[in-house]
């Protein structure tokens, strides 16, 4: 141990004499206190062994609520051992044989509940013996750390932090979905027992009880800077059923910070129980922004194509504006006229799925001999040996059946070989000639789909400017591929374009204003678009648009002067201070005072302004940040940039709520089925928050959706039940968009 010991305080810079009295773990290279252990019942004793002997057993209960400071001495003697870093003294009175009153002095160990006495007289022995038996410390020197400081390695103290190292086990189990039960699990504490011996585990219960509170603090700090913001928020919600059968809404919040950065959290995820009707999600979702004080400050909210959500959307709306009513307080924008957005990615994938119907069969064809592959271990293997694989794909996802067709594409050669060489075996389900090309002719034609679907699940960039440009490119294409000479291409345009158009009836207006608030598009992008698809009508429609930007505009510029209204004003500076005469102060500020009553100037110099040309600088491909151009123009356009702001905010789909239920996939598995609701939502949020909050929170599209996938591949009985009453519904939605229209025109 003298060896060791040397060897450490040369590598230290410390001689051993200026090292004495510290400590060191035993037989390790790097020691920390354990975690202090439970304290002992009101009936246990503390045994005191003074010079080896037969020990003296006192009831401290008795005198346990005597316990005081230690009384100074006229010449008070400082305690130099090291020892009394983890022992505190403390005075007892004690009745002695005489039935005299005497004080004892008494030493508790600050890791445990080990009590002995603590005379200056008795040594510091049995202290040392205690840390070292008991704690695994001894003699020798501090406990050193070895921490990166840039390209170096800096050697510190070490204090080891047991409710720290306890916080920091909570979060691995939060951030990588592992069970509560790992406390438990034999070979892991055996792990963690030889880093630290005596490392105290929770149970199972306190460990989940913990990770509560974890969330708790975590919700207190997000809500303390979501309150700061000035900015609206826009929602997402979506609905998930997990394999309990147990319903789940997930909402989350999407906004722009004050260093224009897209922000988004998910805020609730409440268990919803029984029918998910309109009326139930409706309540839900305003229990769960009025729990975080949200209810005046939403802009819009993002949801699917289902039945219910219509409904939803306008008892949402109705409930909204009745509360800002009874606290006087501002309701939705426009009246929540722009507060209904429908998915696109939902949309996109109801009008594939009309397409696919089309060449059913050359899909089903498809899918089998992949099948047979895939069953097959030699012909997998030979097929694995390429990069590119051969994945399945999942009903009630269009996007996947893409991706399925353009791999099986890849190796249509090696599949009509395969079907040739063993025709008997694989002849009945091997897809015709005829069927590979239609094939073909749909991934083609449905790539522009397949880019809009990876475009707009993005959420760590704005994506309602990109939206008008992709959802009026589409409605063109398939405009082009009805006119087809190839009829399997027009009769799956027709098929589209039908559940199209009843989409883009519903369009939100709004959509086509993020569109206009990028300074590379403006008015001129909505003026192409509105002549090649409406023709003679062009005019009409564009100046119907313009109405909806100024409406938008009058209500942020009604806004903005309440709030400055609200303040006020500084005290007016007399004439003769300035030291001008009146003449001169009027033509100083005669321009000042016209722009003060022409408020609406700022959205016409903005028009007036030429079309922002972007090129790429560093000539890498690099995207035009539209919210870097608004954060360095909003002091030009102060009323314009908080209208962009809440604007660009807006969510086109629900990819930001769907994607927590992946995670929710994992956490609620079948191996854990008793977790609690509250434990659920206490373990989703506090991964989305602390994701958010790391340096790493940039999540790649491609992996989103792969994960949707996965999660669609075991629970996909809410989205059929999704697609089945959109299905049915048909006639109902179709009534219910002419009015939703005209309502919209009357405010308007």
């Amino acid at each position: 141990m003298a060896s060791a010991s040397g060897s450490v305080c040369a590598s230290t810079g410390a001689s051993p004499a200026a090292s004495h009295g510290t400590l060191v773990g035993t037989g390790q290279s790097q020691v920390s206190a354990p975690k202090p252990l439970r304290p002992t019942a009101g009936n246990e004793t503390a045994r005191v062994d003074g010079d080896g002997g037969p020990a003296n057993v006192i009831h401290l209960d008795d005198v346990e609520e005597s316990l005081e400071p230690a009384a100074k001495k006229k010449r008070d003697k400082k305690t130099t051992s090291e020892v009394w870093d983890y022992f505190t003294k403390s005075t007892v009175q004690t009745k002695g044989d005489k039935g005299n009153i005497e004080m004892e002095v008494w030493a508790k160990c600050k890791k445990c509940t080990f009590k002995t006495r603590g005379e200056s007289n008795r040594g510091t022995t049995v202290f040392w013996n205690h840390l070292k038996n008991k704690h695994n410390l001894v003699r020798g020197q501090q406990e050193l750390h070895l921490q990166s400081a840039g390209n170096s390695t800096v050697v510190q103290n070490f204090k080891f932090d047991p409710e720290e190292s306890l916080k920091k086990f909570y979060k691995a189990v939060i951030m990588h979905d592992y069970p509560f039960k790992m406390v438990d699990h034999e070979f892991f504490v055996d792990f963690i027992k030889s880093l630290r011996p005596h490392f105290a585990f929770k149970c199972r219960i306190t460990t989940r009880n913990d990770i509560i509170k974890i969330y708790l603090d975590e919700k207190k700090m997000l809500f303390d800077q979501l309150k700061l913001l000035s900015c609206r928020f826009s929602a997402t919600m979506d609905m998930w059923t997990s394999n309990q059968n147990k319903g789940y809404m997930c909402i989350t919040i999407h906004w722009i910070d004050d260093n224009w950065g897209m922000q988004k959290r998910i805020i609730c995820l409440p268990h919803v129980k029984g029918r998910h009707g309109g009326e139930l999600l409706a309540h839900e979702f305003v229990k769960g922004v009025m729990d975080w004080h949200l209810e005046k400050r939403l802009f819009s909210l993002t949801l699917d194509n289902a039945a219910a959500n219509n409904k939803c959307v306008r008892a949402v709306v109705k409930e909204l504006n009745n509360l800002a009513k009874i606290r006087k307080s501002p309701p939705l924008i426009c009246g929540g006229v722009f507060f209904h957005v429908r998915c696109l990615c939902h949309i996109l994938n109801l009008v594939a799925q009309n397409g696919l119907t089309v060449i059913s069969k050359a899909v089903k064809n498809i899918r089998a001999i992949i099948v047979i592959v895939k069953n097959s271990t030699v012909q997998w293997e030979e097929f694995q040996s390429n990069k590119s694989g051969l994945p399945l794909d999942v009903a009630t996802r269009w996007n996947s059946t893409y991706d399925m067709l353009s791999h099986a594409l890849y190796y249509r050669s090696a599949f009509e070989r395969l079907v040739y060489l063993h025709k008997d075996k694989y002849g009945h389900c091997a897809p015709t000639s005829d069927e590979w090309d239609m094939a073909e002719s749909f991934c083609k034609c449905l790539k522009i789909f397949n880019d809009a679907t990876v475009l707009f699940s993005g959420c760590q960039y704005p994506t309602a400017n990109l939206f008008w440009w992709k959802f009026c490119e589409i409605k063109l294409a398939l405009r082009e591929w009805c006119e087809s000479a190839n009829i399997t291409i027009a009769s799956m345009a027709e098929a589209m374009q039908k559940k199209y158009d009843k989409y883009w009836k519903k369009t939100n207006i709004a959509l086509a204003v993020a569109c206009f608030l990028d300074p590379r598009y403006k008015k001129k992008l909505v003026e192409y678009f509105m002549l090649k698809i409406y023709k003679e009508r062009a005019p009409a429609e564009v100046s119907r648009f313009m109405d909806v930007v100024m409406q938008l505009f009058q209500a942020y510029l009604k806004s903005a002067l309440e709030s400055t209204q609200s303040v006020a004003p500084p005290e007016p500076i007399a004439a003769n201070t300035l030291g001008v005469n009146s003449d001169i102060e009027e033509f100083l500020y005669k321009d000042e005072d016209a722009a003060n009553r022409d408020e609406l100037s700022e959205l016409d110099v903005y028009m007036k302004q030429k079309i922002f040309r972007w090129v790429d600088p560093s000539g890498k491909g690099a995207q035009f940040d539209v919210l870097s151009w608004w954060k360095s123009n909003q002091v030009k356009f102060p009323v314009l940039s908080r209208l962009a702001r809440d604007v660009l905010a807006v969510q086109v789909s629900t990819v930001a709520s769907e994607s927590a239920f992946s995670s929710s996939g994992r956490i609620v598995s079948k191996f854990r089925s008793s977790l609690d609701p509250e434990a659920v939502e206490a373990l989703v949020c506090t991964k989305d928050w602390l994701l958010a909050s790391s340096k790493d929170q940039k999540v790649s599209i491609g992996s989103i959706l792969d994960e949707l996938d996965d999660t669609a591949c075991t629970s996909t009985h809410e989205e059929q039940e999704n697609l089945a009453d959109d299905a049915d519904k048909d006639n109902d939605e179709d009534n219910e968009i002419d009015s939703d229209i005209d309502d919209m025109e009357m405010d308007i």
